[in-house]
């Protein structure tokens, strides 16, 4: 008997697989967390407004992410807000701006965890509302006719620093610097308008050059602007690998190609059989995230073959339009079809990304929190235990099938040889 752990939740999960079993574990590489991360970030933000000093003068906006990204701002806000009000920019004129995107909003309970004890109730915090039009500013219309509408707190301070972290995205190649305003501060309409540039074949896991949902993003930072980002890489136990800071297009740049070196890990033949994790809390508090790591999997995934996602999912389907959208349909490839003929709508398009995985796939859920016809109106086969779901695979595969474990599937990129 093989055996391995999963994250799930905030607790791990024992995988057992048979000895004939041919498995394979794919993760991103292991990476040394930092000594100090404290330092290692002041590092980072000490040279950069070496380079680059923000001005002085006027409101600034530090723009971080929701909870649903595992960002350490405890450590890298004491850090920046302490080195912008040592350049003369007093604190009640920082204000922290949280960019949820079309993500739920972050509750006034959640602040204290999101935003650490050195930082909470000592700065304005507001969150932002892609919905609310009253607090958008339009700034223009991207190259591909996207309509730009950002939040008018950021639009109109005088300094703008973003936070973040970068990892692999589903259809925008990577996360971090200019996704921070262009998603996480944009209205509505914008988001569904970069967002449906999902269905280019081009928008791809890991794809930063060529990617059009990417270029696109990047296009509306260089329209609104933005002074400096901090970024952080993160490794297999969530701790700062490395800090980046500076322009922010230079420390993307700097940034996914560190990331690309982790998260990539080549596989000699795809797989009969992927078990997915995405990584434990906050990657699996709902299906609307805990998804991608389905999409990650099915990359190392022969046509036909079985994806077991292992997911806690408390939050449940985490978004009512996905829920809604995928209650409505039958099949996968129905789902496809009424996401490509109805058009684009945030929650719509998890729909059509999960269904066209699941499309080529069976795919299995292993959660005990999620209720059992929620997850069948999601077109999952279900299991609250993940040994039943093993066996399930393998009773189809045979003992002997191929196997590929991803504990940390949505920060994994596989990459099958001798393909680009």
């Amino acid at each position: 008997m093989v055996e391995v752990s999963l994250p799930y939740g905030k607790t791990q999960l024992p995988l057992r697989l048979p000895e004939t079993a041919r498995v394979s574990i794919l993760k991103p590489a292991s990476a040394p967390a930092v000594e100090d991360a404290v330092a290692e970030i002041t590092r980072a933000v000490d040279g950069a407004l070496a380079a680059h000093p923000l001005d002085s003068n006027g409101e600034a906006v530090v723009v971080v992410s929701d909870g649903t990204r595992p960002v350490p701002n405890p450590l890298i806000l004491p850090v920046l807000l302490g080195r912008m009000e040592a350049a003369g920019i007093p604190r009640e004129r920082i204000t922290i701006l949280v960019g949820p995107g079309l993500h739920r909003t972050t509750l006034e309970s959640e602040l204290p965890a999101l935003l650490g004890p050195d930082v909470h109730g000592r700065y304005r915090v507001e969150v932002h509302d892609a919905r609310d039009r009253s607090s958008l500013v339009h700034a223009g219309t991207t190259s591909r006719g996207t309509p730009i509408w950002i939040n008018r707190l950021y639009v109109e301070s005088q300094i703008r620093v973003l936070t973040g972290m970068i990892e692999p995205h589903q259809f925008v190649g990577f996360t971090g610097g200019a996704k921070s305003v262009a998603i996480g501060l944009a209205g509505e309409e914008t988001i569904a308008g970069n967002h449906l540039l999902l269905l280019d074949p081009r928008s791809r896991i890991g794809v930063y050059d060529g990617n059009p949902a990417r270029a696109e993003i990047e296009e509306i930072l260089d329209l609104v602007g933005a002074d400096l980002a901090v970024n952080v890489i993160l490794n297999n136990e969530k701790q700062i690998c490395a800090a980046l800071a500076g322009h922010p297009r230079e420390t993307q740049r700097a940034g996914v190609e560190l990331c690309a070196s982790l998260a990539q890990v080549t596989v000699p033949d795809l797989f009969d059989i992927v078990i997915a994790s995405p990584g434990g809390f906050p990657k699996d508090l709902e299906v609307y995230q805990a998804q991608k790591a389905v999409a990650h999997a099915a990359i190392a995934l022969r046509e036909g073959g079985t994806i077991i996602l292992v997911a806690e999912c408390p939050e449940g389907a985490g978004d009512q339009r996905f829920e809604d959208f995928m209650s409505a349909v039958s099949t996968p490839r129905e789902a496809m079809e009424r996401f490509k003929r109805t058009g684009f709508r945030m929650g719509d398009h998890k729909a059509f990304l999960l269904a066209r995985s699941m499309a080529r796939a069976r795919v299995l859920l292993v959660s005990d929190k999620l209720p059992a016809e929620l997850g069948k109106k999601l077109m999952f086969e279900q299991y609250a235990q993940l040994d039943p779901a093993v066996e399930s695979a393998f009773a189809r595969h045979g003992l002997s099938a191929t196997v590929a474990v991803m504990p940390k599937a949505s920060s994994t990129i596989p990459r099958l040889a001798g393909c680009e």
